[in-house]
């Protein structure tokens, strides 16, 4: 399995015919208008996006980045398009998702803080640009490992080092404030709705309030280490009670008597597929993972994944003692300052991005 080699003529090539065979490349993700290769460009190492044409929106919003160039912003190189397909090619740091990690790690409050704290940066840049992302969520995080950076708390000017940055990337929901209605349908919001703010899911006027709400969300996410909304499936479902009942992510007891009230037969957030589809997939992924007759190969499993955690863990250490139960409690009243219903109301990128200082001057 190797790169793809992005000169002109194998360019022209996946312009005209699409995605090559997955085996012969390494897939980094994919996503609902396109899928990501590992790539080599101009001698480079780059990540490239291979996007349908129907999909012509998220071609368009991908070019915002175009006149984007921030530290926690992964960078557009180049962006091409024609009547079948459309290429965006972006810088490929080392590192993974924010999913992942959090999938692999539970992350100590110091590295929780300074993760948010670079995508509220990356935030503040987009929203000087007139740009919203409109799609925050670990997935869109990419955390690029071994770059030796700092942050300095301005209210003690203690500094904080550690050995990765975040990098918001994937504006393929991303629009121009006031395009909104120009360039999209109303009923037709991107996004992912687990993270949408109430003002998406109803087609409203979005601001740069709607990205702090989706970022609250994330943040809730990497202390609580769950898919928001994780005992719902109903898209349908999660929508109205966002908008209607204010529920989020954190009400377990709202969220507990939901699942066993929600109705089978709607939209599911990964495909659209039957019910029956969905839970035979999801038994045979399970039968594969767990049912393997092999002892070894569980073994072997499960060491190379301990092994892979260790060595993640090496770049989040925290030097100082876990954080107290008071700052916890601070982080979390900060979160839900992100996600209120009202748009006016939730904390500016600046109001934010003080608060998360103040937390970690107080747990380092």
């Amino acid at each position: 399995m190797g790169d793809l080699l992005l000169n002109t003529p194998k360019r022209k090539q996946l312009l005209k015919d699409g995605p090559p065979v997955p085996t012969r490349c390494q897939v980094l993700g994919r996503g609902a208008y396109g899928t990501v290769f590992k790539a080599i460009y101009r001698d480079r190492s780059v990540a490239v996006k291979i996007i349908r044409a129907q999909a012509a929106s998220t071609l368009h919003n991908e070019s915002h980045l175009l006149n984007l160039e921030h530290r926690n912003i992964v960078r557009l190189l180049k962006l091409e398009s024609a009547a079948d397909f459309g290429l965006v090619i972006m810088e490929c740091p080392r590192g993974q998702s924010l999913q992942r990690i959090v999938d692999t790690l539970a992350l100590p409050l110091m590295h929780r803080v300074l993760i948010t704290l670079d995508v509220v940066a990356a935030l503040r840049y987009c929203h000087s640009q007139n740009v919203l992302h409109l799609d925050v969520k670990p997935t869109n995080i990419l955390v690029a490992l071994g770059t030796k950076s700092s942050i300095t708390c301005n209210s003690s000017k203690i500094k904080v080092k550690r050995s990765y940055i975040c990098k918001l990337c994937d504006f393929g929901s991303s629009i121009e404030m006031g395009e909104f209605c120009a360039w999209q349908e109303p009923s037709v919001a991107k996004g992912t709705l687990r993270y949408m703010s109430p003002e998406a899911l109803r087609s409203d006027t979005l601001t740069e309030a709607s990205d702090i709400y989706s970022l609250g969300i994330t943040m809730w996410q990497l202390q609580a280490r769950r898919l928001p909304y994780h005992t719902l499936d109903c898209n349908e479902t999660i929508a109205y009670q966002v908008v209607k009942h204010e529920l989020r992510p954190d009400n377990y007891h709202q969220l507990k008597i939901l699942a066993l009230d929600s109705p089978i037969d709607c939209d599911w957030d990964l495909a659209h597929e039957s019910t029956a589809n969905v839970i035979c997939r999801r038994a045979n992924t399970s039968a594969r993972r767990n049912l393997s007759l092999d002892p070894s190969y569980t073994v072997g499993r499960d060491l190379k994944k301990k092994r892979h955690r260790n060595r993640l863990a090496l770049h989040f250490d925290s030097p100082a003692p876990e954080g107290s139960a008071c700052s916890e409690s601070a982080y979390s009243q900060l979160y839900k300052s992100c996600w209120v219903s009202a748009p006016e109301l939730r904390l500016s990128s600046i109001q934010l991005k003080h608060e998360l200082e103040f937390i970690l001057c107080h747990s380092t």
